[in-house]
């Protein structure tokens, strides 16, 4: 069973905005204690809490972030919209079909395929104007749903993002953290594309290029 003060740190670990804040001494330990009993219902004395706040180490957290950031400060983006999302199941009918669609979509006009494939099934990103070109390639069956009006936000990043721990971790939380939902996540070094709902696109937009021009 888990002391006090472990089940303290596993739950600021858990919380990147607490972390930060408390890194830079921006949190008041009573204030924390107070919200962290009421809102994790932890049974323990206020006294036992504010002890394992003060004993917690955020530096390693602090480090890991500002390196995140410094990578993040070179990063350019762009942006595409008009975009449906489609899950496909996938077999081997889907599999033989599936270069058939590199033939139907114009990548010299611009055209966007992303694959994502798993175990059981595969995303497939494109724009909402070649949906009639999968729905005819793919058989009705095969489709197991489609989401339409998203939008592409293209970070290309400096090479040595991949070396860097955290650095999908801070984009997810300042995001999460503005009330944007992530649909899809596709990383292709030295690319990280992020696929939301346009009407979240400008403001998507906005959060990451305050991340990159800090």
């Amino acid at each position: 069973m888990e002391s006090i003060t472990e089940e303290i740190w596993r739950i600021i670990d858990n919380h990147p905005c607490i972390r930060t804040n408390l890194s830079k001494g921006l949190i008041n330990n009573r204030a924390l204690a107070k919200f962290l009993i009421k809102e994790q219902n932890i049974d323990a004395t206020m006294d036992a809490v504010i002890s394992a706040i003060r004993r917690y180490k955020p530096e390693k957290y602090v480090d890991t972030y500002n390196k995140a950031i410094k990578i993040l400060s070179n990063a350019t983006i762009s942006t595409k919209s008009r975009l449906a999302n489609a899950a496909i199941i996938k077999d081997a009918e889907v599999q033989n079909l599936l270069p058939k669609l590199f033939s139907v979509i114009y990548y010299n006009r611009g055209d966007v395929l992303r694959i994502i494939q798993a175990d059981e099934s595969m995303k497939i990103l494109i724009d909402e104007k070649n949906l009639d070109k999968l729905s005819k390639l793919f058989p009705e069956e095969k489709i197991i749903k489609v989401d339409k009006n998203l939008a592409e936000l293209n970070m290309h990043l400096h090479p040595e993002a991949v070396n860097t721990p955290g650095l999908s971790a801070v984009i997810t939380n300042e995001l999460a953290m503005n009330g944007i939902n992530i649909m899809e996540i596709i990383s292709c070094v030295p690319e990280l594309l992020f696929f939301v709902n346009e009407k979240d696109i400008l403001k998507a937009h906005q959060v990451l290029y305050r991340l990159s021009h800090r």
